[in-house]
């Protein structure tokens, strides 16, 4: 298995490129994603400048960047392709998409899901891009399963999936195993995250029965990833590791002290295999 250690740095966004690759660094992680987003380094005004800016700021640094955070969809990149372009130009192969919403006629939903992803690889396929879906509860498509039925068929070097069992576990369980099996070649990214889940008794009359939950550091949380990393050696996986802190925002401090805990954790686990 090979893997480029990176970060969702969606708390860092206050930080110079300087500070935010000494972070990385601190964390002993190889690079942090692109993130494509307001109030972040790189918007999607004056996209091309923004991004070759922000790739040879972190160069600079000695990082390279592999991976953008983007919420693009299929039907724009068709339409406008120089996004892939100038991504591409600065030697970013892959990006995450943006997510396709949760409807009520939910058949209805996936079929135009499938085909605006088809059209996704399309365009990626023209510009050598890679776009690749997070799973995420709450939208359309929250499990490996229904990821699969997204680009099952679609050529893998354009298209994959994230695997996300922090935000999985919001909506579900399916095992890491069987969802690398499944996934297999479209297996392009894992987001590092997690959860738990408690009751609190004075709320045990509701519909909920008191049951909350929220994420957590990956060593506290509910999915075995000892599990998570014996899926991904199986597979060969070869794609970007992703840690999301989602902990502790209003005290970056301590959210990074455990985030280097976190990528200790998963590293000894993935050393062992």
């Amino acid at each position: 298995m090979q893997a480029i250690w990176s970060i969702f740095p969606k708390f860092h966004s206050h930080l110079d490129l300087p500070r935010l690759a000494g972070v990385v660094r601190e964390l002993g992680l190889d690079t942090t994603n692109m993130v494509v987003r307001d109030g972040f380094w790189v918007t999607r005004k004056d996209f091309a400048q923004k991004v070759s800016a922000f790739v040879n700021g972190m160069k600079r640094e000695g990082l390279t960047i592999h991976f953008a955070t983007t919420d693009f969809t299929g039907d724009e990149l068709a339409a406008d392709p120089t996004p892939l372009k100038a991504m591409h130009d600065n030697g970013i192969r892959d990006f995450r998409m943006g997510w396709f919403e949760l409807e009520k006629d939910v058949r209805g939903a996936r079929k135009r899901a499938r085909a605006a992803m088809a059209r996704m690889a399309d365009a990626c396929e023209k510009t050598n891009m890679r776009a690749i879906y997070q799973l995420h509860h709450g939208m359309l498509a929250s499990s490996p399963s229904a990821g699969f039925s997204l680009v099952d068929g679609l050529n893998p070097k354009h298209v994959g999936i994230e695997l996300d069992p922090g935000n999985e576990s919001f909506d579900g369980y399916e095992s890491h195993e069987r969802s690398a099996r499944l996934l297999g070649e479209y297996l392009a990214a894992v987001a590092i995250k997690d959860s738990v889940i408690w009751r609190e008794e004075s709320h045990a009359n509701d519909a909920d029965k008191g049951w909350r939950r929220t994420f957590a550091p990956i060593y506290e949380g509910v999915n075995r990833w000892d599990e998570v990393a014996r899926a991904m050696n199986e597979v060969g996986f070869n794609g970007t590791i992703v840690m999301m802190p989602h902990y502790d925002e209003k005290d970056l401090k301590s959210q990074e002290e455990k985030l280097k805990r976190e990528v200790a954790y998963f590293k000894k686990i993935i050393s062992a295999l």
